[in-house]
């Protein structure tokens, strides 16, 4: 067997790590790479004095060999039977391979259980299968070695490096969709790139030749002798970091309950914040007390924490509370906590039992969730789930981990709590991904509220002085007792809102694992942009222009993950301002949106971008959109029909499945991803300049004044440039061998030197021709609010909640009539469907979603045409009974308690809410809200006065005030029917035909009669003062005045006047004439030549028919 002699460079690189307690990386670009992890491990091993190195090795499904040892002895004997292992080299390199496996400990591991590694630590670690590798893995498993360690990935053989630029990931299937191009992975590009910048990282063959692109680290190895020792191992000093935490715990080996502990910490960072945390225990003084430790990924705060449980126990504490987004995150707190109890002499099952999880499968981590303490007294850690507020009542501690991935109201809550000592802890950048809002948001608040008696006091002083009163007799007006009344509510309101009490901040620097400013750590964070939410990456240069006066721009991709300089400055900015806006980021997120080829990227600059060509321009808002849609007929409903949906495509997918509609799903549009804006500027108005011109560019509202001839022209020549690229970036070839045959020995990679803008703006971008453009996110009424001023209706909303955020998921869309060339009826149909579900399901589903909120919600809905139209009185009869109504119309008048009419209002507050009673009635927003949480979501008064912040009376009166409305309204809705019953219109006009043809059956109509009738009745009023009334009664007769006028007349002349002023009148008595038979003939003569004349009239008009 050759040997080969080993390059001195790799060897020189992997004792720099162990002396400088940093991690160095070997990428073995080969078949045969794996080959070398044995020689690889042998040089470490010889490196150092102790055990030989544990190996963490990730694939994706196999290995390429068995870990067996049996069946591998079988596969050699077999080979060699067959000719395959015949050369001794290969015989010995199997020796080598056998003896590596069987010798080592080795964790052998699929890459889709790689969650499972979390916490532990390996000498080595190698990565198998790069094509299944993905940002959240490298992070994940990268972590996990110690300082002096090695990193190993494993490629296959290429003939040039770029060929790596375009190999098929694993993840790219997830981001293909029908609709969108082909996959460009620009992320291995970068990558590629990014290791020719890392100061430990060696790029080799799997012959452990290294390759030119590693020039930077072979220059580095080339200065700077390291010391060894007789046996060849290298001689590690002490830092100072160490012995400073050394002589701190042997300062405090004698002090109780923290030495024992103190000696647990691998760091002074650690032992730090122990001891302020337990300091911050021992005072129980103050009612509120917080301590926020903030650090990187890999600083040890979880440890850190579990620790500073222990001491509280020790202390004394009874109940503690511990909460994170999941139970298993939980894992290195429990474990130290159990280090920590078993240094202060607790023992298992004898003064503590723990309690672990019941979660089974694949996926289920085993984690202890609850350890209760029974030496002295009944001591409680518990884990306790974020959104289950009110089982944390009774907790006189609340440790929260990763606080920055829990949102921020339900955090604020948990701190709300009287007497109380709180715990914060939060990785604040990493490859979990979570966001800066805690450090941002939370730990600013608490910083500006800090001393929170002084806070407390300012406020009292204010309310106290806010009341004037006379300036004599002060004692009587007791002016004193209401000032001192005024400051004791004041002072207890303040708490209640602003969190105060004192605040210790602890930031964890150090590394656990390795040294601090471990070179693996800074390419690692600069690749996956983990560090760039720092302050200094997040400043304004420019200020805070108008938001009118900000352009949209659209960002090309190749140009921004080509790793020049500018780019990766302008990439960094970009990943900071969403690592300060959103709850969860991770690295995965980088690649889909350098990757996925439906993905598009826009920013939001200010006027003097393009003037200032000096620096970079501040980016003052992000918009990240996908683009969704035009997915057969035939695709759809063959999916839904199996219950299946594919990747991709959330809105088109969600809304065919919700309303059953295929067609929705073949219309095109743009879902927004992620709108982020600047922390120092957000609630100005930039993030609804951003969705305004993104509106307006996809409804082909942007139009673009410059010549469209000159733009071809330009982009043939840079086509041409790009060629010429290409030819430049092959390896230079000296000897004159053709570039195939220098393969990678010769290659030299560099960024593209000739790449697209990097900014264009939205006049110069040609725009897709698409129907619709949403979004989906997690409700709230500040995200309601921002996305109803932007046009947007919504759709759907999911009924379970999100498990991170605690909130409902909703799509909202705006439709795009301008470039389709359809009209927006459908978005119209589909709100209203939205409503009545919505409306159903506020009784259930959503039941606890704030009022504020639901009204929002549904106030945005009614701006909608809703062909329902207003209820009519016969579905109102069906809806509620006479009785029903009059219940209504008896509380409106007070004249009944509100319980009289609860059934009711289920019914009528749908009515309402649908916009059944017509367009023009309309409730107040107070009297609606009270009316949706009554009636909708069946809350009792006390809730909603609590939650709206009005007393009960008040409430009460407004609910009153609506239900009279609603009594009202309806009551004219019946009205109104009744009206249309009587004789109008077309029943009016039928009748008087009627009445026409009647009018020639009598010899007289009833006009004539009627006229007759009054002339008789007149001249019998003459003829007689009074009416017949009076004359028939004989008892009022009797003092009738008797006499003619003439007779008056007579007697009034005076003649006949007595002394005594009286007169008499004789009175005279008409006789009657008696009816003979005569008269009795005559009238019945008449009444038969009446009725003949009437049979004559008839039967001609019969004819005339």
């Amino acid at each position: 067997m050759v040997r080969k002699r080993l390059d001195e460079r790799v060897r020189t690189l992997i004792e720099r790590g162990v002396v400088k307690g940093e991690r160095s990386i070997l990428v073995l670009v080969g078949d045969h790479g794996k080959d070398q992890v044995p020689n690889l491990h042998q040089i470490l091993s010889k490196t150092t004095i102790g055990t030989r190195p544990n190996v963490l090795w990730c694939y994706k499904k196999e290995l390429g060999f068995s870990t067996h040892r049996k069946k591998r002895i079988k596969k050699l004997k077999r080979d060699k039977a067959r000719g395959l292992s015949s050369t001794t080299s290969s015989i010995d390199t199997a020796d080598n391979f056998e003896l590596f496996i069987s010798s080592t400990d080795i964790n052998w591991c699929y890459y889709k259980d790689s969650h499972r590694v979390l916490g532990t630590t390996v000498g080595m670690l190698v990565l198998q299968d790069f094509e299944a590798l993905t940002p959240n893995l490298m992070a994940r498993t990268i972590e996990t070695v110690k300082g002096g360690g090695l990193v190993i990935f494993l490629m296959r053989t290429v003939k040039s490096l770029k060929q790596l630029y375009t190999m098929t990931m694993d993840v790219h299937a997830r981001y293909r969709t029908e609709s969108a191009g082909d996959v460009v992975p620009r992320f291995n590009e970068r990558f590629i790139l990014s290791l020719a910048n890392c100061p430990n990282c060696l790029v080799c063959d799997d012959e452990l030749n290294v390759l030119p692109i590693s020039k930077r680290t072979l220059k580095s190895l080339a200065t700077g002798q390291i010391e060894k020792g007789d046996a060849g191992e290298v001689i590690l000093r002490e830092t100072t970091e160490e012995s400073e935490l050394k002589e701190l715990k042997e300062s405090l080996i004698d002090t109780p309950h923290v030495g024992v502990l103190a000696d647990l910490a691998k760091t002074l960072d650690q032992a730090k914040a122990l001891l302020v945390f337990l300091e911050a225990c021992s005072e129980k003084t103050h009612a509120t007390s917080t301590v926020a430790m903030t650090a990187a990924r890999g600083r040890g705060k979880s440890a850190a924490m579990g620790l500073c449980l222990a001491g509280a126990v020790s202390l004394g504490y009874s109940t503690i509370a511990v909460t994170a987004p999941e139970p298993e995150n939980l894992v290195s707190v429990f474990d130290f906590l159990c280090r920590g109890l078993k240094a202060l002499k607790y023992q298992e099952h004898l003064d503590y039992t723990v309690t672990y999880n019941t979660a089974v499968g694949r996926e289920a981590i085993k984690c202890i969730v609850a350890i209760n303490i029974h030496r002295s007294h009944r001591q409680v850690i518990q884990y306790i789930a974020p959104h289950e507020t009110d089982k944390f009542t009774s907790a006189e501690i609340v440790a929260i981990d990763e606080a920055a991935a829990i949102p921020l109201p339900v955090v604020r809550a948990l701190m709300h709590q009287p007497d109380r000592l709180t715990f914060l802890s939060s990785t604040v950048n990493g490859y979990e991904g979570t966001g800066r809002a805690l450090s941002l948001k939370l730990i600013k608040e608490l910083r500006e509220s800090k001393g929170g008696r002084q806070n407390e006091l300012n406020i009292a002083n204010a309310a106290a002085g806010a009341i004037s009163g006379p300036r004599s007799k002060k004692g009587e007006a007791k002016v004193h007792d209401q000032r001192y009344k005024a400051a004791a509510e004041a002072a207890a309101a303040g708490t209640n809102e602003v969190l105060s009490g004192p605040l210790r901040e602890i930031e964890l620097s150090m590394p656990i694992r390795y040294a601090e400013g471990d070179g693996v750590e800074s390419w690692l964070n600069k690749l996956l942009c983990l560090d760039s939410g720092k302050a200094s990456q997040l400043k304004l240069n420019g200020g805070a222009p108008a938001p009118l006066d900000c352009e949209l721009y659209s960002v090309d991709r190749d140009a921004l993950f080509s790793y020049h300089k500018l780019s990766e400055a302008f990439l960094q900015k970009l990943m900071g301002l969403y690592t300060s806006a959103h709850y969860k980021n991770t690295p995965n997120d980088l690649q889909m949106l350098s990757d996925a080829p439906a993905h598009s990227l826009f920013v939001l600059l200010s006027p003097s971008a393009e003037k200032d060509a000096e620096s970079l321009p501040d980016i003052l808002a992000v918009v990240q959109v996908a683009l969704e849609g035009k997915i057969s007929r035939k695709a759809v409903e063959a999916q839904l029909a199996r219950g299946h949906r594919s990747a991709g495509d959330l809105i088109p997918w969600t809304i065919s499945q919700q309303f059953g509609d295929s067609k929705f799903a073949q219309l095109s549009g743009a879902r927004v991803v992620r709108i982020a804006v600047h922390p120092s500027v957000q609630s100005m108005g930039y993030g609804s300049r951003s969705v305004e011109l993104l509106y307006r560019f996809y409804n082909g509202e942007m139009i673009s004044l410059d010549n469209p001839d000159e733009d071809d022209s330009d982009n043939e020549g840079s086509h041409g440039d790009d060629h010429s690229t290409d030819d430049e970036s092959l390896p230079e070839n000296t000897d004159g061998k053709s570039p195939s045959k220098a393969g990678i020995q010769m290659e030299k990679l560099a960024p593209r030197k000739e790449l697209p803008p990097l900014l264009l703006p939205l006049t110069e971008v040609e725009a897709p021709r698409l129907d619709w453009i949403g979004t989906s996110f997690g409700l709230t009424l500040s995200l309601h609010k921002f996305w109803s001023r932007a046009g947007m209706h919504m759709l759907y909303l999911r009924q379970t909640k999100n498990e991170l955020t605690g909130e409902h998921s909703a799509i909202m869309l705006r439709a795009l009539p301008k470039t389709s060339g359809v009209d927006d009826r459908w978005l119209d149909a589909f709100v209203s469907d939205t409503r009545k579900r919505y409306i159903s399901l506020l009784s259930g589903s959503f039941r606890d979603t704030p009022i504020r909120l639901a009204i929002s919600v549904l106030e945005k809905m009614a701006e909608t045409k809703d062909t329902s139209g207003k209820v009519n009185a016969d579905e109102l009869s069906y809806l509620l009974t006479p009785h029903d109504m009059k219940r209504l119309e008896l509380y409106g008048r007070n004249l009944c308690d509100h319980h009289l009419v609860t059934d009711l209002l289920p019914t009528v507050s749908r009515l309402y809410f649908t916009g059944r009673f017509g367009g023009d009635f309309k409730l107040s927003s107070v009297q609606a809200a009270i009316l949706c949480g009554i009636g909708v979501q069946n809350h009792d008064v006390d809730a909603i006065s609590k939650e709206l912040g009005l007393p009960s009376n008040q409430v009460l009166a407004m609910f009153n005030k609506a239900v009279r409305k609603l009594s009202i309204a309806l009551n004219l809705i019946v009205e109104d029917k009744e009206k249309e019953s009587l004789l109008g219109g077309e029943q009016r006009a039928k009748a008087e035909r009627v009445v026409r043809r009647m009018e020639d059956v009598a010899a007289k109509t009833l006009e004539e009669d009627a006229r007759e009738a009054a002339t008789d009745i007149i001249q019998q009023m003459e003829a007689k003062s009074l009416p017949p009334a009076i004359t028939n009664d004989a008892s009022l007769m009797q003092y009738a005045i008797k006499g003619t006028d003439d007779q008056w007349d007579k007697v009034l002349e005076g003649n006949e006047i007595g002394e005594t002023g009286t007169v008499s009148i004789r009175s005279v008595r008409e006789k009657r004439k008696a009816l003979d038979t005569e008269d009795y003939e005559k009238e019945a003569k008449s009444e038969r030549k009446t009725a003949t004349t009437n049979k004559k009239q008839n039967k001609k008009k019969r004819s005339k028919k």
